[in-house]
């Protein structure tokens, strides 16, 4: 391929490759089969041509696939068009177009294969530019046809099955990832590095969803095929997220090992986002271990590593300062505990924000699944009597059109009310949110109002006491003066508004201090609204200094040092 200097400098010459007639005259010569992989390979430097260079030198690949009456080679020129904007454009129209064209040349031409195939490259491009409604669309359409023609004969349909998992792992959708990678597994039988990889996704789809044994299972499975085949990178990973199940069940020990094996060739290798969350997870031991100093190390290297990386590491940076917290309180720093604190606390909530947004869109594509299977099934009904009837087909054919025009419209105009709603519910969950923090905080002010009522009502009580001989009588106001206002039905009302406040609280609470009483559980949820002590005794019904001791029973309980406040231990929660 000829090229033009562009730039020279007395170290480096940048060259831009240019149009030279002729390129794809081999193709001529080769078996019919190998066309498009060819042709593919023969075309890439055509992305850093100009327009106009590109776009003659894919004419050219146009009239040899015309002359060579190619279609699969045909459907590949529009495909080829379409990179080439996408690469220097991004998401576009004219990659729209010719996507889109490959797809209805493929279905004019009646090959099923080729359809399904651009089909699934138009998901791809969609997929990637997080146009998942039409991916997910375009996905299933492609399954449908190449399901027909017979998975087993279509060239390279492992790499598809793989390619329709990593979309749906990507938007959380587990379930269906799994199956897609179980049927690309099928189709690498061989020992290498992608069918690792495939064994190690399907323990990840197990591993976050909670099911760890299986998880276990293919994780180990993908350490033995590593070192079957001599793979130390594999190797690494593969051990290292199977010490990331052992963290999750508090096999701390047994996790160790594992994971400093992971992030050592991790950093080896140059893998700087998996050699970051290995080390996240050995702070999370050193911290299990007490050992608050070299945890702090190593939060500094976890920040060099996450400070140059260009990836989306939100995950990473919420663990990074919550672990960063939990070393500043350790190390007697409570308000550089609680400045980073806020700092993880503010950004889960663009993390839930962004989860939220995802769980909304995976119900829309469960939806749109569904749908899309039973409108399959109509069609193929529909086929099965057109060809009984031969003489409607002409009639059926203009009603598709109908109908096919309609459910464009009816999509163009549901999308818009789709967008829409989503913004609505957004809008509602923040909403939600800022009623339950009020809700929270009247309930905790009319508490507050009763108790003061119930203290003087006790005080008048005990006058009577004094003045009244009656026993009966007398036993009865002492029961009255031994009631309190935190029964066990106002504190299920009053934890349901603490809960939508304080999420994960309850949950952080029991997984972190195991022991902990239902009695302990209701005055540690006191102590995180920063009530004073003659408040939570009135609402719990003992006196203060019942709530003082009771104070000194929970630092037993969760090993709080004597020089460490119950408060703020509670307020890290």
């Amino acid at each position: 391929m000829l090229c033009i200097p562009t730039l020279c400098t007395a170290k480096k010459v940048v060259e831009i490759p240019v149009y030279r007639p002729g390129v794809f005259n081999s193709l001529k010569d080769s078996a019919a089969d190998r066309r498009v992989d060819i042709a593919r390979t023969l075309s890439r430097p055509c992305r850093k041509m100009t327009e106009a260079d590109a776009m003659r030198t894919i004419d050219d690949l146009h009239k040899v696939a015309v002359a060579l009456d190619d279609i699969p080679l045909q459907c590949a020129v529009f495909d080829i068009r379409a990179d080439y904007y996408s690469v220097n454009r991004g998401y576009n129209n004219l990659s729209t177009r010719y996507y889109k064209q490959a797809v209805e040349f493929a279905e004019n031409e009646k090959r099923q294969m080729e359809t399904g195939i651009y089909q699934h490259r138009l998901a791809n491009y969609f997929f990637l530019y997080k146009k998942n409604i039409d991916a997910c669309r375009y996905y299933l359409l492609s399954e449908k046809n190449l399901k027909e023609v017979g998975f087993k004969s279509v060239p390279g349909m492992g790499n598809l099955f793989s390619e329709t998992a990593n979309f749906y792992y990507a938007l959380g959708d587990y379930d269906d990832a799994r199956e897609n990678l179980k049927n690309a597994l099928v189709y690498q039988p061989e020992p290498s590095r992608t069918r690792v990889n495939i064994i190690n996704t399907i323990g990840l789809t197990y591993r976050n969803s909670g099911n760890y044994p299986p998880a276990l299972n293919y994780f180990n499975s993908a350490l033995k095929l590593a070192v079957q085949i001599h793979d130390t990178v594999w190797v690494a990973l593969a051990k290292g997220n199977i010490g990331s199940v052992y963290l999750l069940q508090e096999k701390y020990n047994e996790a160790l090992p594992l994971i400093r094996e992971d992030y050592s060739q991790s950093l080896k290798y140059g893998q700087d986002v998996n050699s970051a969350i290995a080390m996240l997870r050995i702070v999370r031991i050193s911290l299990k271990f007490n050992n608050a100093t070299l945890a702090a190390a190593q939060l500094d290297t976890v920040d060099k590593v996450l400070s140059v990386t260009s990836e989306n590491v939100l995950n990473e940076r919420i663990k990074y300062y919550d672990l960063l917290a939990q070393v500043k309180s350790k190390l007697k720093q409570p308000a550089q505990a609680e400045h980073y604190r806020l700092i993880s606390e503010q950004l889960m909530d663009s993390l839930a924000k962004r989860d939220n947004i995802a769980a909304i869109e995976r119900i829309r594509l469960q939806w749109l699944k569904q749908k899309s299977r039973e409108d399959f099934n109509n069609l193929k009904k529909s086929a099965n009597v057109a060809a009984y009837k031969q003489n409607t087909i002409i009639v059926v054919l203009l009603l598709l059109i109908v109908i096919g025009i309609l459910v464009f419209n009816r999509q163009r105009l549901k999308a818009k009310k789709d967008r829409a709603l989503l913004a609505s519910e957004l809008l509602r969950l923040e909403q939600e949110r800022k009623n339950a923090e009020a809700a929270l905080s009247g309930y905790t002010e009319n508490l507050r109002q009763k108790n003061e009522m119930i203290e003087g009502f006790k005080r008048e009580l005990e006058r009577l006491q004094i003045t009244v001989n009656d026993r009966e009588f007398a036993a009865n106001l002492e029961k009255l003066m031994q009631a309190h206002i935190m029964t066990d039905e106002s504190w299920e009302d009053f934890k349901k508004l603490f809960t939508k406040v304080h999420r994960n609280f309850f949950h952080n609470l029991r997984h972190k201090y195991e022991g902990l009483s239902d009695t302990d559980v209701r005055l540690l949820a006191l102590i995180k609204l920063k009530l004073n002590n003659k408040e939570m005794a009135g609402m719990l019904g003992i006196t203060v200094d019942g709530v003082k001791k009771a104070k000194q029973r929970l630092r037993k309980k969760m090993n709080i040092d004597d020089n460490e406040e119950v408060e703020t231990v509670v307020n890290m929660l």
